[in-house]
């Protein structure tokens, strides 16, 4: 296959489809490299849940799709789907791009390096306290990348690629609680496999294939601080809403946020925001809200839960890396048919010595049992 000299909407659509399906398959992966800045294992199912929102959006495809149709969907599907602190980043570096992508019929290769550039600078302005070592070096170090490449389309996806791998193996050098667990950051991760989608398009580059769980070791650490005096992990809630106000109302509201929390991203404008913030305050996080305009699609998540949550499958893991024990057989046992790793946690907690996995309309087979 020919190298892609320029980028039609079509190409730009498959290149979100081509994302979204890499996303999935990485999905676990992900979850298993989140350290930061909750060690909750949830970034790969945010960053998965954010582009299946711009997906169901995407037009369908037509014989000569639109550019602005495109740009629109992916701009307003991250907006309105993104979860967690690593979904409302991702959409805000998708919303940059796309405010750089929409007026073009063809995008050049200094477009799309202008793209990652603009980006770069919202997705920074989106966060209250931009942490380096995250997937906001990542996104900086692919503009940078792309916008020293020159000629084609080719070397400009290449060179952000490559910029972007070579910045998050060096994350963790950046972020101590990364080394200590032997990783490197999951949002950045994520953020990788959307310049291996933009390379598949135009190179025809094969697509990465996400490694075996079982070969990605993650070291015990103790919760990050890398946020000061108590640190990221020690606040208990995570707030998230979308919020309808007038963008004039918005510094104010970032000024209150600063005050009650961290881990706080913003994105949106034009009168729709989406919000994320960690905090032990969930009523003035909520009050800010009101006091600015109309939250709606509150989730507040007990992150000391999540946290306990993801220790006990790291914990069942390791130690039950085969659910039929080695150990001699008792006279009598039980053998429970789960379906699910939280059925299964459950199960072994009670100490059942064999589980066999299945369900409804997946019964196991007699010799599974036996």
């Amino acid at each position: 296959m020919a190298n892609l000299t320029t980028l039609s909407a079509a190409d730009l659509h498959q290149v979100i489809t081509t994302y979204a399906d890499l996303l999935r398959s990485h999905k676990e992966v992900i979850n298993r490299l989140n350290v930061y800045p909750v060690p909750d294992g949830d970034t790969g199912t945010n960053m998965t849940l954010t582009i299946e929102s711009v997906v169901a959006e995407l037009p369908e495809m037509a014989a000569s799709p639109d550019m602005l149709a495109v740009c629109k969907a992916v701009s307003h599907g991250s907006l309105m789907g993104a979860r967690g602190n690593s979904g409302v980043i991702l959409s805000q570096l998708l919303r940059g791009l796309m405010e750089k992508l929409r007026d073009s019929d063809a995008i050049e290769p200094a477009t799309l390096a202008d793209a990652l550039t603009h980006a770069d600078i919202l997705a920074r302005q989106a966060v209250v306290r931009p942490i380096e070592g995250t997937i906001l070096s990542v996104a900086r170090a692919a503009a940078v990348g792309a916008s020293s490449a020159t000629g084609s389309l080719e070397n400009v996806v290449r060179s952000a690629r490559g910029a972007a791998a070579a910045a998050l193996a060096y994350t963790p050098e950046q972020l101590p609680v990364l080394k200590q667990a032997g990783v490197v950051d999951s949002g950045g991760t994520g953020l990788l496999l959307l310049l291996d989608a933009f390379s598949h398009v135009v190179t025809g580059d094969p697509l990465p294939i996400a490694p075996e769980l079982d070969t990605i070791e993650v070291h015990a650490q103790e919760p990050s601080k890398e946020h000061g005096e108590g640190g990221i992990a020690d606040l208990r809630y995570e707030v998230m809403y979308l919020l309808d106000a007038e963008d004039a109302k918005m510094p104010a509201f970032k000024e209150v946020w600063a005050g009650i929390g961290d881990s706080i991203v913003i994105v949106g404008g034009e009168g729709l925001y989406n919000c994320h913030i960690h905090t032990d305050d969930i009523g003035g996080a909520i009050e800010a809200a009101l006091d600015a305009g109309r939250p709606r699609q509150i989730r507040i998540t007990d992150l000391l839960d999540e946290v306990v949550e993801e220790k006990w499958v790291r914990e069942g893991r390791a130690d039950h890396e085969d659910d039929v024990s080695d150990e001699p057989a008792p006279p009598t046992a039980i053998v429970a048919v789960v379906v699910g790793e939280g059925v299964a946690r459950i199960f072994r907690s009670l100490g059942v010595r064999t589980l066999v996995k299945g369900g409804q309309s997946m019964n196991p087979s007699t010799a599974a049992l036996v």
